[in-house]
């Protein structure tokens, strides 16, 4: 055996070992403190299946994590600082869904499977706009930028961004409009 391949061996045997070490450092934590992770989850405003889902997030990022070789001196802390962050971009994501409901006049309902509808009819009915407005409603209500970058993403001035934006807005509350007498 050459030291080439002594070495390949070697790195082999950690690069197993270290991913051990990785999985059980998750499982640990998952056994010592899944259920605080899902009642915080539960606490900050999400669903029961949200709340699974969200610490199932959280694990799978800490295995990448630790697998990518960083260090991580605390990982419950980071775990709990991540949920966190997962929790509140989820609220995010539902303002934002519900402006732009609220905006297109479509009043919303109270159930959670029928704001998911809600917001897979505003969105198809945005992918069939024209390119560059569908481009402004996407950055302005999914990436959440302000008209100045919107405008110089599309290489337009920031009122022609927000003209676009508000034109696609009207189609769309049309669209739905109309669907909704069918």
């Amino acid at each position: 055996m050459t030291v080439g391949q002594m070495a390949l061996q070697g790195s082999s045997a950690q690069t197993a070992a270290s991913a051990d070490v990785d999985r059980a450092a998750v499982t640990e934590l998952e056994s010592a403190r899944g259920r605080e992770l899902r009642g915080y989850a539960r606490h900050l405003g999400l669903t029961d299946d949200e709340a699974a889902d969200a610490v199932q997030e959280v694990l799978l990022r800490l295995w990448v994590t630790l697998d990518s070789g960083t260090a991580i001196g605390q990982p419950d802390a980071w775990a709990f600082k991540t949920l966190y962050r997962l929790c509140m971009d989820t609220h995010r994501w539902r303002r934002r869904a519900h402006g732009l409901a609220n905006r297109l006049g479509l009043g919303l309902t109270a159930s959670p499977g029928a704001d998911a509808i809600d917001r897979i009819a505003v969105w198809t009915a945005a992918e069939r706009l024209p390119e560059r407005q569908r481009l402004a409603v996407y950055l302005r209500y999914r990436a959440d930028l302000p008209f100045d970058e919107i405008g110089e993403i599309l290489g337009v001035a920031a009122v022609s961004a927000r003209s676009h934006v508000s034109r696609a807005l009207a189609t769309i509350r049309a669209t739905l409009l109309e669907e909704e007498d069918r």
